[in-house]
């Protein structure tokens, strides 16, 4: 008699295994919109309903109504609406990980805890993208395919400088960022890597819809020692160490009183009075001129120079104009009108 019991319960649970599973008989929640449910008093703790208005099944956690496992963003994809986001409804930091190490956050400047009393960096409701890393350093890259070599991307580095390094022209690059250790900073700008790529500063004008050379700085040839060379409105390299195509203004002052000249001034005009002058020291500013024109009347005086004959003088005399500029040892007398 057991043996035929188990036998017939084998076969009525074989046959309920392949039969159709009817849509009257299947297991149903209490349905309601958002407002009915927020209405709802003496809920229990593992209560669940289905909210018709967001489409989400909703459990009671003993506290409040929250979503259950139908609401999560799938690792295949989601099919988005109007209203679906990605994030936190809280305010706490969105955390993106990649082999358990944060790399992107996202929230309140405060709630991430990087509020800090200097400018810019104060206002704790200011809502940011925090990209992190490994050991405190971080980079962005992007995605250029026809970039030969360096790869665009926005990365710190271990001494806390921040640079922007990409490619041009398929095989070049250039370098943008800061440098330096220890409150020694720099800015660099780099351009890369033949000897002859110009960094150019162009202006854009919407009258003409056209981009304008202002100047460009480069090297003087494709070489390894190529030289600087300067351009102002040159449209091309210049052919000098700096070229300037337009006009060239200077410092000029007039004076009646005595003046030490500095790195401010360059020409001085002796109008009137009884004004002497005093240069700096030759070894401060190798290379440095001065334009010096005297009518105050009467012949004035100044610190040592070398004169156009050799010898040494101090004398400024009226009705003459000096150029005396600095070999890094004493002041020479260049031109003597």
């Amino acid at each position: 008699m057991r043996n035929v019991f188990t036998i017939l319960v084998f076969i009525l649970t074989a046959n309920a295994s392949y039969a159709q599973i009817e849509a009257g008989l299947l297991f149903s929640l209490n349905t309601g919109t958002t407002s009915e449910i927020n209405a709802i008093t003496g809920m229990q703790q593992g209560q669940m309903l289905f909210n018709t208005d967001t489409r989400e099944l909703l459990v009671f956690n003993g506290s409040n109504w929250v979503t259950t496992s139908n609401s999560n963003w799938l690792l295949t994809g989601n099919v988005g609406s109007n209203g679906s986001f990605l994030g936190t409804t809280n305010d706490v930091s969105m955390d993106i990980r990649s082999n358990n190490v944060s790399t992107l956050e996202v929230g309140r400047r405060q709630t991430l805890g990087l509020v800090q009393n200097y400018l810019d960096y104060t206002d704790g409701n200011q809502y940011l993208t925090y990209l992190k890393g490994v050991n405190g350093v971080s980079a962005l890259q992007f995605q250029a395919d026809a970039a030969a070599f360096y790869k665009p991307m926005f990365f710190t580095n271990s001494d806390g400088n921040f640079r922007l390094k990409g490619s041009a022209a398929s095989t070049d690059f250039f370098e943008i960022g800061s440098n330096g250790v220890s409150n020694a900073g720099e800015l660099e700008f780099i351009i890369a890597d033949d000897g002859a790529e110009p960094f150019i500063f162009k202006r854009f004008d919407y009258r003409d819809q056209q981009l304008k050379e202002l100047f460009r700085i480069q090297g003087s040839a494709n070489a390894q020692n190529a030289k600087p060379r300067v351009g102002v409105n040159t449209g091309q390299m210049a052919n000098s160490t700096l070229q300037v195509n337009g006009s060239v203004s200077a410092a000029i002052a007039r004076i009646t009183n005595s003046i030490t000249l500095t790195e401010d001034h360059h020409t001085i005009i002796m109008t009137g009075g009884s004004p002497n002058i005093t240069l700096p020291n030759a070894n401060s500013c190798l290379g440095r001129v001065y334009i010096i024109k005297n009518y105050s009347g009467s012949n004035r005086f100044s610190s040592t120079y070398r004169t156009d004959n050799g010898g040494t003088s101090t004398q400024i005399r009226n009705g003459r104009c000096y150029m005396l500029q600095s070999d890094g040892v004493e002041w020479q007398q260049i031109v003597r009108d």
